[in-house]
């Protein structure tokens, strides 16, 4: 493999993922196109990362806010990013990108891979590229300092496709030195409808927003967040996105039996999978509505699997209700601006179509 890789975005994710590249020996091109990220990095010449209790300080190769420097001569390019960025980022990069390069989508949420080469494209670019999604952020880490991270907990397993789905191996060849907790999907129908964030981020800060905006002592998100009646809730909502993956073929695993797959943790129902989580212990409720778990994952999440409901004819009322309810607080249409089928390309096709062109690229 190239010794060298990028990694686009220089959050919580990004700077665990540059930073454990670079301990395995890999020069380690990070960037962001916001330079603020980017602050401490420099002033510390590289990311101070902490797995396992263990702290090691790694040197970065390249430290910078420009995407076709960070991306010249590497094969591989991780992207990192809350995936209402991921159009903007795919912009930014089309004009620089080479034939032969693997762009990894860490997570896709739904529909992310597709909707990134949809935009290169659109871009006009034409290089032989593979655009690949995992089904979730392998972490549980969080920035400690500008310049660094400390990682929780690392997942077991997490899916990873790439599309058109027989390019898959290609890129689990390149990464398996590096994660070998990467394992093949199916198609990125599968990776996009395994899309966990979906069903914990939305609706538990939906049902606690009088908390969030009132106590101002803030609460441990999952386990005080998530009582038994917010997982009745998340559990109706696993419930639609399952019956839309079995509409296009796809097999997805429960929310509970991915608890089970990915962390070190047990419970007879979600609930209590959730409570006995320990990687779940110290993360932090937000502090306001205007974060990431609605701004990301009901546009780019909960609107994709709607509308791939919607075309399929399977009724998703807990999903719909909390896309309407959030697009009427945060004043935005998230169904419109989100990843609805106009915005994937896929805009009046059918089921089988839609599965055909996760398949093989093809539309028809």
């Amino acid at each position: 493999m190239n010794k060298t890789v990028a990694v686009i975005g220089a959050g919580n994710g990004g700077t665990a993922i540059a930073g454990y590249l670079a301990s395995c020996g890999l020069n380690v091109n990070i960037c962001d196109l916001f330079p603020k990220y980017l602050d401490g990095m420099k002033e510390a010449n590289g990311i101070d990362i902490t797995i396992n209790g263990n702290t090691s300080h790694q040197r970065m190769n390249k430290i910078t806010c420009d995407i076709g420097e960070a991306i010249s001569d590497v094969r591989l390019i991780m992207i990192v990013t809350p995936s209402f960025t991921h159009s903007m980022i795919a912009k930014a990069c089309a004009s620089f990108l080479k034939d032969g390069q693997i762009i990894v989508l860490n997570p896709g949420r739904t529909g992310g891979a597709l909707e990134f080469l949809t935009t290169i494209r659109a871009q006009g670019c034409t290089k032989d590229i593979i655009t690949a999604e995992t089904q979730t952020l392998i972490y549980a880490c969080r920035k400690v300092k500008k310049n660094a991270v400390e990682v929780y907990s690392v997942k077991k397993e997490v899916e990873l496709g790439a599309f058109p789905s027989n390019r898959t191996q290609e890129v689990l060849d390149v990464l398996h030195p590096y994660y070998p907790q990467f394992k093949a999907a199916k198609n990125c129908l599968e990776t996009s409808l395994s899309n966990i964030g979906a069903l914990l981020h939305p609706a538990p800060v939906l049902l606690n927003i009088g908390r969030i905006e009132n106590d101002k002592r803030g609460y441990r998100y999952y386990w005080d967040g998530i009582t038994p009646s917010v997982a009745i809730l998340i559990q109706e909502m696993d419930k639609e996105r399952i019956a839309v993956a079995e509409a296009y073929g796809a097999h997805v695993s429960t929310a509970e039996q991915w608890l089970r797959q990915s962390y070190e943790t047990e419970g007879d129902d979600l609930y209590q999978l959730l409570q006995h989580n320990n990687a779940y212990a110290d993360i932090k409720a937000p502090s306001t509505i205007d974060v990431r778990y609605i701004t990301e994952d009901v546009p780019m999440s909960l609107v994709p699997i709607s509308e791939l409901g919607h075309i399929a004819n399977v009724p998703t009322p807990n999903i719909d209700a909390v896309i309407t309810l959030t697009s009427s607080i945060c004043r935005k249409n998230f169904r419109k601006e989100g990843r609805c089928a106009a915005n994937l390309g896929i805009d009046g096709m059918n089921v089988q179509q839609i599965a055909h062109y996760f398949e093989t690229g093809i539309i028809g």
